[in-house]
């Protein structure tokens, strides 16, 4: 039988709600569990699309949750905080390592507080690239985005 991916967003929803999804393959084996029958391939398109972060857990390492559109500064500055995102800058580029599974938040949430200084953001899995505009330093953007 195929299973609509809107009906397996929604279970993807529910599982990182009613558990600590911490890897991928944690949150195929709960699907599959749910009678769902997905590849890693197929959650990782899923997580994409659904924009999930990785955020810290109280007892350390870090858990799927979703990324919340209506409070987009909030969700950059816990990402860009956190222990293990790095930044590089040289001059008007920003290149921000992140948790894996955390970059298109990221970028997301960048193009959503829409700030005036950026050109444009790319970003994969793990990274985000940010293009300021000339004129404008990484170092200060950084600054005011934390």
């Amino acid at each position: 039988m195929r299973q609509s991916k809107e009906k397996r967003q929604v279970a993807i929803k529910q599982v990182i709600a009613d558990q600590d999804i911490q890897r991928q393959e944690d949150l195929v084996a709960a699907l599959n569990e749910r009678g769902w029958q997905v590849t890693q391939a197929t959650v990782s398109r899923d997580i994409t699309e659904l924009q999930l972060i990785k955020v810290p857990q109280a007892t350390g390492g870090f858990k799927y949750a979703l990324f919340d559109d209506n409070n987009s500064l909030n969700q950059l500055k816990v990402i860009l905080n956190e222990d293990d995102t790095i930044y590089t800058t040289q001059d008007n580029l920003v290149y921000i390592k992140v948790t894996p599974g955390s970059g298109p938040a990221l970028k997301s949430a960048i193009e959503l507080i829409d700030f005036p200084e950026v050109f444009g953001a790319i970003s994969d899995d793990d990274t985000v690239l940010v293009i300021l505009k000339n004129g404008v330093n990484g170092v200060d953007f950084i600054e005011k985005a934390r």
